[in-house]
């Protein structure tokens, strides 16, 4: 059982971020708290054990006989509370206040946790990365909105342009690569590929010997291309890596920058680190 409430300034949209939920103990009995599974802060998805409970029994009617003398002590526990039960989570969020202390006894209807909505900062083909959910459906369901439901919209990796972050995780990682870098005690020197590491023509000269050219085609019924490494490329890499990290970027497209990536790339000695295109 939960209660929505909204905390933002906008309108409430499921899966925002901002929305906070009240997940309430659920009747008609009271329940006694025996253990939290999860702490402030923590990310939980839907079905995932928030807490386990134990059910109390009803208020006991008025004695109209003395109980039998022989009831023993484990059966009169097995009264008093009843079966093990574990309370999940109907919507995946961040968990932000706990109600409750363990060993507490919370009525039907009383608050035991309070979630709010996933921001969604790492989302991978409409999928959060954190919680789960599927933010595709979600757009389906509540038509245009103009809240956003997530705050990835950031592209890290550019052979997975599907792939997006927070802008708070990509000044993270920005960090972590900075610091990277000054561990390494070296700087970023960008390098062109076309005709400066290579040159790729679609014309193919039947005199041109065959060494060192790669032949490739990015895909059916697309021309055919030849690539090939200008003189001394692999020495000046080998020489420049142990200074700088390398990236390698192009004016090609995506599907070309990566090709040729992967077609030179034991030529290269695995040297491109990162290729960067306009598309």
């Amino acid at each position: 059982m939960e209660v929505m409430a909204d905390r933002g300034d906008g309108p409430s949209v499921e899966g925002s971020a901002g929305m906070i939920a009240e997940i309430r103990a659920p009747g008609p009995r009271p329940l006694r708290l025996l253990e939290w599974k999860v702490s402030v802060g923590a990310a939980v998805q839907i079905g995932s054990v928030l807490a386990l409970c134990a059910p109390l029994p009803p208020a006991p009617r008025p004695a109209t006989a003395a109980p039998p003398p022989a009831a023993s002590g484990a059966s009169t526990r097995a009264q008093r509370a009843g079966p093990e039960r574990k309370l999940k989570a109907e919507r995946p969020g961040v968990v932000r206040e706990l109600c409750v202390r363990p060993g507490q006894v919370i009525a039907p209807g009383g608050v035991l946790v309070r979630l709010e909505g996933c921001s969604h900062p790492v989302v991978m083909k409409g999928l959060c990365a954190e919680c789960g959910q599927d933010l595709t459906q979600i757009r389906s369901k509540n038509g245009k909105q103009n809240v956003p439901l997530s705050t990835a919209t950031v592209s890290m990796v550019h052979s997975v342009p599907e792939l997006k972050v927070s802008s708070e995780q990509a000044e993270q990682l920005g960090r972590e690569d900075q610091q990277r870098l000054h561990r390494n005690r070296k700087l970023v020197l960008m390098v062109d590929l076309d005709q400066t590491l290579i040159h790729t023509t679609e014309q193919h000269c039947q005199q041109m010997s065959n060494k060192g050219i790669f032949h490739f085609q990015l895909g059916r019924g697309e021309p055919m291309l030849h690539t090939r490494l200008r003189p001394h490329c692999k020495e000046f890499l080998e020489k420049i890596a142990k200074l700088y990290e390398l990236h390698v970027f192009t004016f090609g497209s995506r599907l070309y920058a990566h090709t040729i990536a992967g077609t030179a790339r034991v030529s290269l000695q695995g040297m491109i680190l990162r290729v960067c295109s306009n598309s």
